[in-house]
């Protein structure tokens, strides 16, 4: 009796429902929309409910073409987590659970096969590399190149009024500075507050660039600064321009003399 009343309450429930499900699909037709929440909002209803505002779920009582919307996402919803347990471990794990026995032979099994594999593998010969000719002479071994050596220059550059793409400079000529025809461990000292990005360093004479590298500056004792290294051992003597320039089109001119090497730790200002 206890089933049988329990069968008949759950089909009451069904059937209720069931008419509340068609009701509520028809008896609120809203041919213009008027007053609707965006998809957005009734697909959160029905995946994440207690994220969703209220005024939402006080719509769709009044509303059957986003009930019946509302409807179809919980549709997908119940797809996808049937999809999900279909394709999960669980099915796997409570097998391997009934069948232990079969679990451990399969692996006895595959124990034995990676074990004849390897003796297998063993027993392959290799074939002997041929004899050596010890009377042959030995190839004459090339010395290496010497390491670079890189004296260290500083320039300040901090005193250049900077200038935009290939603008001339309108500022008072500038003092040529001496820089030797070496390798070079060069340290720039830019104006002050100018940015930590990377520039451009190159040394052109008129519209023709000679050299140019890549470099970042950094923030040091509250001057902005550039190290790099630069060879100039195949730059001819003469005049020419060190220009430091950055990815917005800004640029520092400081016009240099290439010559003979100076001393170490040469600083210019």
């Amino acid at each position: 009796m206890r089933i049988d009343d329990s069968a008949a309450r759950e089909k009451s429930r069904r059937e209720l429902l069931d008419f509340a499900r068609s009701y509520l699909s028809e008896a609120f037709p809203n041919p213009d929309r008027q007053g609707c929440p965006p998809d957005t909002s009734l697909r959160s209803l029905a995946f994440n409910p207690t994220q969703s505002e209220h005024t939402v779920t006080e719509h769709l009582a009044v509303c059957s073409p986003c009930f019946r919307r509302y409807s179809e996402f919980l549709a997908l919803l119940k797809s996808q987590r049937v999809a999900e347990e279909r394709f999960s471990w669980k099915p796997i794990s409570a097998w391997s659970r009934a069948h232990p026995l079969l679990i451990g032979a399969a692996l006895v099994c595959a124990l034995f096969i990676a074990i004849g594999a390897s003796l297998l593998l063993n027993n392959i010969r290799v074939p002997n590399p041929p004899p050596l000719d010890t009377h042959r002479a030995p190839a004459p071994v090339e010395p290496a190149n010497p390491e670079v050596a890189y004296s260290p220059l500083s320039l300040d550059l901090s005193t250049l009024s900077p200038v935009r793409g290939s603008e001339p400079s309108t500022t008072a000529p500038q003092q040529r500075l001496r820089v030797p025809s070496s390798t070079l461990y060069l340290t720039l000292t830019l104006p002050l507050a100018s940015e930590e990005r990377s520039y451009n360093v190159r040394l052109t004479a008129g519209s023709h660039t000679v050299w140019s590298k890549s470099a970042q500056a950094h923030l040091h004792k509250g001057q902005t600064l550039i190290r790099v290294e630069a060879d100039f051992r195949q730059v001819p003597g003469g005049s020419y321009n060190l220009e430091v320039e950055s990815s917005t089109g800004i640029r520092l001119v400081q016009p240099v003399s290439i010559g003979t090497a100076l001393p170490n730790s040469t600083e210019h200002k």
